[in-house]
């Protein structure tokens, strides 16, 4: 359920190009990159069909700067990065499909073999798991989002491709970590309201179809005396308050 929960909105926010454009217009890169924004807007759409698209070639962009000179967008360098990044991306995409296939083949399989009480239980349960670990991340980016931002390209990443300057490199003036920092932000939000709402609808769930048990509770009579002097019970009435839930 985690993984499902985050790889599908991190696939949603890579596959549209309003993310790459927000970055474009609100932190500045026509004026750091010297690239008219129109032309930096054109290259995003190149850039978004380049990480998502199955059958993608090589990453060539041409611009056109303030000047009116025309050349690459991107150096070698970053080109090379952006392949890396691209690999990346295909893996992030086939661990979506199949953590999502996963839990829809789980929760149909919980549904034919046990009432629907064990599927809200699991779902709780997943839900409060993904809450556990973004907690978790959420801690480790809160004692500060450079070191773990530099650590998950470490991880991620074999090479150091991924340093680039952003006096002179295109791209990290375009995406800049200020960027990356609200774009994490946004999708750890995303993913714990999604799961929030799983949640709360699975605690409905229970509650609302908990089993209710009506049980009979006789409670002991006071003895009498009987023709010969025996003991015997005295049976009262039935009475309501006889009856607990």
């Amino acid at each position: 359920m985690p993984v499902a929960l985050i790889t599908t909105n991190v696939r949603v926010a890579v596959s549209e190009q309003h993310v790459y454009d927000y970055s474009v217009r609100t932190y500045g890169a026509s004026e750091a990159s010297g690239i008219p924004e129109g032309e930096l807007i054109r290259a995003n759409g190149e850039i978004q069909r380049y990480l998502t698209a199955d059958d993608a070639g090589p990453l060539v962009i041409k611009v056109r700067n303030n000047r009116g000179v025309a050349g690459p967008l991107f150096n070698a360098r970053e080109t090379a990065h952006m392949a890396d990044v691209r690999d990346l991306m295909q893996v992030l995409f086939a661990v979506h499909i199949i953590s999502v296939a996963t839990v829809l083949a789980l929760a149909v399989a919980m549904l034919v073999i046990w009432p629907p009480r064990a599927l809200a239980m699991a779902l709780l349960c997943g839900a409060l798991l993904t809450g556990g670990i973004l907690g978790a991340a959420g801690l480790v980016a809160a004692s500060g989002f450079d070191s773990a931002w530099t650590e998950f390209h470490v991880l991620a990443f074999s090479n150091d491709l991924w340093q680039l300057d952003p006096r002179t490199d295109h791209l990290i003036q375009m995406f800049p970590e200020a960027f990356w920092q609200k774009v994490t932000t946004l999708i750890v939000m995303s993913t714990l309201l999604e799961a929030l709402l799983m949640l709360g609808a699975s605690a409905a769930y229970l509650v609302l179809s908990r089993p209710r048990f009506v049980e009979r509770i006789l409670l002991p009579a006071p003895a009498v005396a009987g023709p010969e002097g025996h003991a015997r019970p005295k049976l009262s009435a039935p009475s309501p308050r006889h009856f607990f839930r």
